[in-house]
């Protein structure tokens, strides 16, 4: 084939192309993000909430930063700033992935994944607290909607909420600041991979407090005697697909994609977190637990609609 009959993609097509790798890419990590919940719940049979952190963001960062100076030692050097502008996702993300693993000491995987979906209700809140954007009244309906919904999920009555719910609703704030702040900071992003690695830098930087509480005042062990096989495959695992190459994957649909409509394929990782958990785990939902769920997923959709039709009427 001559070269010359070979047409370039640009313009629209480029554009519809890059969306489409976009999309892709978020689903993909939704796919792995969801599986994360059923691995951690392995890896905490044998390890502490900080300890498991703590091999998992080292071997994703040293991993990581080799991987890309093997690769690609041009960007490697050009990419230093993205430090700075991956330490407010980093510190978020940390907190999110604390928050959410020490309360799978307490709360099934399947919970875990559903409430930690809430973020997608939260952003526009926190986007109108910190970042003074109008917040508008179906903001708040929505919410309230959402919130509702985790109380048919958890089974509450009289608000009794427990321990791990309580975390992992914090963990939810923590995911959504995470995503405003990498969606803020994608579009001055030198390397997408390398951003991921600093941001897991971060990460580490940030659970150490815990780590210390828990070794030295709780008398955890950093390493555990005799950890099964299962807990290190799937601290491995969790290493390796979730936060060296899910993130990464955020970070780089994020580049192209806007905040409401990552959120809403980030969406995904609550449903396959409830599919993973009930083959793997043999956790099930029933009656008013399902309610619960499809309540969640339909606010945050909603939620995530309105916001993608604003962008658009902005945008023409």
């Amino acid at each position: 084939m001559l070269m010359g009959s070979i047409k370039p993609v640009s313009g629209p097509k480029l554009l519809t192309k890059k969306f489409n790798i976009a999309v892709l890419e978020l689903i993909v990590a939704a796919v792995i993000w969801g599986a994360s919940f059923t691995l951690v719940r392995w890896s905490l049979v044998d390890f502490s909430a900080s300890a498991l952190l703590f091999w998992r963001f080292i071997i994703a960062y040293i991993l990581g930063e080799a991987l890309h100076y093997f690769f690609n030692k041009e960007l490697f050097k050009l990419s230093k700033s993205d430090i700075r502008s991956s330490m407010l996702a980093g510190v978020c993300l940390g907190l999110t992935l604390y928050l959410q693993t020490y309360g799978l000491n307490f709360t099934t995987a399947t919970n875990s994944g559903f409430i930690t979906s809430l973020y997608v209700v939260l952003i526009p809140i926190l986007m109108a607290l910190f970042f003074k954007h109008k917040i508008q009244p179906h903001h708040i309906f929505l919410s309230l909607i959402a919130f509702t919904g985790m109380g048919f999920l958890l089974n509450l009555e009289n608000l009794n909420m427990q321990l791990g719910e309580i975390l992992t609703l914090g963990g939810a704030f923590a995911a959504a600041l995470q995503i405003i702040f990498v969606g803020k900071a994608a579009s001055s992003v030198k390397s997408a991979f390398r951003f991921n690695t600093y941001q897991t830098f971060w990460c580490f930087i940030t659970i150490l407090p815990f780590l210390v509480i828990e070794t030295r005042i709780k008398k955890t062990q950093l390493w555990p005697e005799n950890p099964q096989m299962l807990s290190i495959i799937s601290l491995v695992l969790l290493a390796l697909f979730v936060s060296l190459l899910a993130f990464y994957l955020q970070v780089r649909a994020q580049k192209v994609l806007s905040t409401s409509t990552s959120s809403m394929l980030c969406l995904l990782e609550g449903p396959f977190a409830y599919l993973f958990a009930s083959y793997f785990l043999n956790e099930k939902l029933e009656g008013a637990q399902l309610f619960g769920a499809f309540i969640i997923l339909l606010s945050c959709l909603i939620s995530i609609s309105i916001e993608q039709k604003k962008t658009n009427r902005t945008k023409n």
